[in-house]
C-alpha cells in the first residue's frame, strides 16, 4: 500500500497537554483522517524500553488484535486522549493490518477542532499518565 500523506490536519500546541492534532478543514464522519505506518518491535527492543525511562513508554504501544508492540509513525503518537468525547477512532488496515493503523472520524469534525480518541487504557495506565 502506498503511504498517503494527511491532507486535512496539522500539529498545534495545546495548553496543558503539549501538542495535539487539529483539523485544518472540515472532516466528515467516517472519513479517513490519516494512515499511520507502524514499525514492530523485537523482544529485545521491548525489553530495553521496559527497562528505560518512563518517557520512552509514550512512543510505543501494544496492539492487542495482533499481539505486537509497535511504534506508530506519522502524527499517530501526537493525537491526544479523550475518553468522554472522542471524535476519532483507530483501526487496522484491512488489506495489511501489520503495516498501517488508520485514524477515522467517528463524527463530523469542524476545521480548528482538536482530533482526539480514546486510548482505551486500563485504569492503572490512565492514573500513571494523569489522564481524565
Amino acid at each position: 500500500m502506498e503511504i498517503i500523506p494527511p491532507q486535512k490536519i496539522k500539529i498545534q500546541n495545546v495548553k496543558g497537554k503539549g501538542r495535539g492534532v487539529f483539523a485544518t478543514q472540515d472532516i466528515k464522519k467516517d472519513e479517513i483522517i490519516e494512515y499511520c505506518p507502524v514499525i514492530f518491535l523485537s523482544d529485545k527492543e521491548i525489553e530495553f524500553l521496559d527497562n528505560s525511562s518512563d518517557i520512552l513508554k509514550f512512543y510505543y504501544l501494544f496492539q492487542y488484535a495482533i499481539e505486537k508492540h509497535c511504534i506508530m509513525l506519522g502524527y499517530g503518537s501526537i493525537y491526544n486522549h479523550n475518553k468522554e468525547n472522542p471524535n476519532a477512532d483507530i483501526d487496522y488496515d484491512t488489506e495489511d493490518p501489520k503495516n498501517f493503523l488508520i485514524f477515522t472520524a467517528i463524527k463530523d469534525i469542524k476545521a480548528g477542532e482538536e482530533i482526539v480518541y480514546d486510548y482505551e487504557f486500563d485504569t492503572g495506565k490512565e492514573e500513571f499518565l494523569d489522564l481524565p
